[in-house]
């Protein structure tokens, strides 16, 4: 009996063996084929949305690089229209191209001719070359503009580009030459070539990009070369079908899409597809033989023990798994069956987290991509100004996340003003970023445009709570510094208090410099703007609530306070020094903290020019020196001979005026402080007394119309000196001192 039982299971289990054997071997290939196509289709749908990005990105860094390098062309012929002598001044124009940050700048007549250049191409014409002549139409057509595709320059073979437009001010051309090395670099960071070397397709599997029949890219050069031919390969086939195709004597599994002209192939070795196949039906065959001498015992101890218990075990680790605890590592190895759902779940595991690791590299690379960008619109070259010796400025921004909502700027607005811009957008990531971009943008518009602080934030704010869908809003603080006198005038936008360091007394203090509400906050809010006095040597010093914010690993805040323990020490410092010292004792503070928020500082540092200074009593006996004093000064300077004479008229009637009317019937005091520029000619005349309260701007001037005896005594001089200065400002004290500064310059 015991035979015959064995000769029958023997019959009854050999041919189940073998047609589990056949059905596994069937399955397998099925299953191997299928994830051998659903392996290339995916990574080359994967691919092609990489390649679609990345020939999107490159469209638009060249267009916003064409877009950049118009607003400098434009830029430049508005400059001309405003001042068209400047053309006549080969260092003004070097000065613009400097500011403009670009190689060339050219102008031409209405025949085409250049007249002016910062290279020695005065006299060239633009019609002698093809190159040149595509800028022709600009001498018919006040709306042409065209930026040029990146060719070599004639002179040194060096990539160059050309940009240029009508002029405004008469028939011409205004056009500027830059090297486009930005814009090569972030194109080669975003080159096609190298796509295909990124992916890889199980172990030896990989991708090829072609277009127009030739390879130009390849994760196996040895196997597909670069340049190859796709048909002399082989690799022709209809796009998402999967065929096979050898190569160098080697069978590939191959699968192709085509993307915007280009044609996708991705490649997977046919004993790759079978080989997990292949070990598996080994595998199955001796658990099966084991299996044939342990049925007996299987059907009875397996089933009930094992079978369902491995269930449970697999089924507690599957809902690990599905809460999100991805580093569950499934073994129940104790049949071939769980052991085969154990590596496909740890496989498919470990696919997602593969998976997931690539897409947040890819976001990674893509935010960094955004850092760069928004750190290359941010004033990063220092010294900024190093022809300028009237002032010193420096600044720093770092941001919580790879990219953040914080900004700074700053630009001359003319020769004479400085603009100064620190803002903080409340939030950060990359709708911060873009915010900050757009207001950053708006704020320069409008500052450029010469309005005073106030009404640039009160247009700003009003522009930006109009188009603010996502309630965003920014502090900002913005400051213009007339560079003749020091005069800064100042507008803040819900910003922290900016500290001041006095150099008469050698110490900081915080500026009252007003608080309105920031900026996309309410659409109907108005700003106010107050002007404080620089002496040469003061320092300005803005920062955002990064820094105030900052904590310690106690959990305490830097504050104020902590600022101003942080500053000391700094007095001496330049700018530069002072705000690398401060960010990093900010470092130190918190020191063993994540960074919280975006951190800004910015630093400006008042030098001025010298004065000269004359202390004499306000007596009419003292005029003759005074006057003496002053025109030696002039002179110096090489004072138009016109304006001399002028210039000594306002001095005398000036002093007279104190000498009768300010400490009458006392005696005082007069100092004359002169300080003159000789190119273009500019000089500042002040006087300060301690008499008795008088605006002499406030006094009107005398009605010409009337006849002499009917005309209201006094006011002819000062009228007089309204005509001849410039400008005229009055200030009063606090330690009850009078000081009326007078502007006279010539433009260049």
């Amino acid at each position: 009996m015991h035979k015959i039982f064995h000769k029958w299971l023997f019959i009854c289990i050999f041919p189940v063996f073998c047609l589990t054997l056949a059905a596994s071997y069937l399955l397998q290939t099925r299953q191997a084929e299928e994830n051998a196509r659903y392996m290339l289709s995916s990574n080359l749908e994967d691919g092609a949305k990489y390649l679609r990005m990345v020939i999107t990105n490159a469209t638009h860094i060249r267009e916003m690089s064409d877009a950049g390098a118009l607003t400098k062309a434009r830029a430049f012929a508005a400059i001309i229209t405003q001042n068209p002598n400047i053309t006549n001044v080969p260092t003004l124009m070097h000065f613009l191209r400097k500011l403009l940050d670009v190689e060339e700048l050219h102008v031409t007549d209405d025949r085409g001719i250049i007249i002016a250049s910062t290279s020695p191409f005065v006299g060239y014409d633009m019609a002698s070359s093809p190159q040149s002549a595509a800028f022709l139409p600009a001498l018919r057509d006040l709306d042409f503009a065209l930026v040029q595709d990146i060719a070599p320059r004639g002179a040194d073979r060096e990539p160059f580009q050309y940009a240029g437009v009508a002029r405004r001010d008469c028939t011409g051309i205004v056009q500027i030459g830059y090297s486009p090395r930005r814009l090569i670099e972030a194109l080669r960071a975003a080159a096609v070539d190298e796509i295909a070397p990124r992916y890889h397709i199980g172990s030896n599997g990989f991708m090829a990009i072609a277009i127009y029949g030739a390879v130009i890219s390849t994760g196996n050069e040895p196997a597909i070369p670069v340049g190859a031919s796709v048909r002399a390969l082989g690799l022709v086939q209809a796009a998402g079908e999967t065929g096979v195709v050898t190569i160098l004597g080697k069978q590939y599994l191959c699968q192709s899409q085509e993307v915007d002209g280009y044609t996708l192939f991705a490649l997977l070795p046919r004993n790759e597809v079978f080989f997990s196949r292949d070990s598996m039906l080994l595998y199955i065959a001796a658990c099966n033989m084991v299996l044939f001498a342990l049925v007996f015992w299987m059907v009875s101890h397996l089933v009930k023990r094992l079978v369902i218990n491995d269930m449970y075990r697999v089924n507690d680790d599957l809902k690990k798994i599905t809460s999100g605890n991805l580093d569950v590592v499934l073994n129940e190895r104790n049949t071939p069956e769980f052991g085969m759902l154990s590596d496909g779940i740890n496989t498919t595991v470990q696919s997602l987290k593969q998976a997931i690791s690539t897409a947040a590299g890819r976001i990674d690379a893509e935010l960094e991509f955004a850092r760069a960008i928004q750190c290359s619109s941010l004033p990063s070259v220092f010294p900024a100004y190093p022809e300028r010796e009237d002032f010193d400025i420096f600044a720093v921004m770092r941001a919580a996340k790879v990219v953040g909502g914080d900004f700074y700027d700053f630009y001359l607005r003319d020769k004479n003003q400085l603009v100064i811009v620190v803002a903080d957008v409340a939030d950060k990531g990359i709708g911060a970023a873009l915010f900050m971009m757009t207001a950053k943008t708006l704020i320069k518009s409008l500052a450029e445009s010469g309005l005073s602080p106030a009404e640039i934030f009160t247009q700003a704010n009003r522009r930006i709570s109009t188009h603010n869908d996502q309630d965003i809003f920014l502090t900002a603080f913005l400051g213009v510094l007339d560079l003749t006198t020091g005069r800064l005038v100042c507008a803040n936008a819900g910003h922290e208090r900016p500290l001041i360091f006095r150099r008469q007394a050698e110490h900081y203090s915080w500026l009252e410099a007003g608080h309105g509400l920031p900026l996309g906050a309410m659409s109907n809010s108005r700003y106010h703007e107050q002007a404080f006095q620089l002496a040469p040597g003061d320092r300005l010093l803005l920062y955002t609530d990064g820094v105030s914010d900052a904590e310690s690993s106690q959990g305490t805040r830097l504050g104020l306070g902590g600022i101003e323990n942080a500053v000391r020490g700094t007095e001496s410092m330049n700018a530069g020094k002072t705000v690398l010292t401060l960010l990093r004792r900010v470092d130190e503070f918190a020191a063993g903290v994540e960074q919280a928020d975006d951190i800004t500082i910015l630093a400006l540092e008042f030098l001025g020019l010298a004065w000269d200074e004359l202390l004499v009593s306000a007596d009419d006996a003292h005029l003759e020196s005074l006057l003496g004093f002053l025109e030696e000064k002039l002179r110096a300077a090489q004072c138009p001979a016109k304006t001399l004479p002028l210039l000594l008229v306002a001095a005398e009637e000036v002093f007279t005026n104190i000498a009768h009317y300010a400490y009458a019937p006392e005696q005082g005091t007069v100092l004359l402080r002169c300080r003159v520029r000789p190119t273009p000619f500019q000089v500042v005349l002040q006087f300060q007394d301690s008499g008795r309260p008088f605006n002499p701007l406030h006094k009107p001037g005398p009605d010409i119309t009337l006849p002499v005896a009917k005309r209201d005594e006094g006011g002819l001089g000062i009228a007089m000196v309204r005509r001849i200065m410039t400008r005229m400002e009055y200030t009063r004290t606090a330690d009850g001192k009078n000081i009326l500064t007078l502007w006279k310059q010539h433009e260049a």
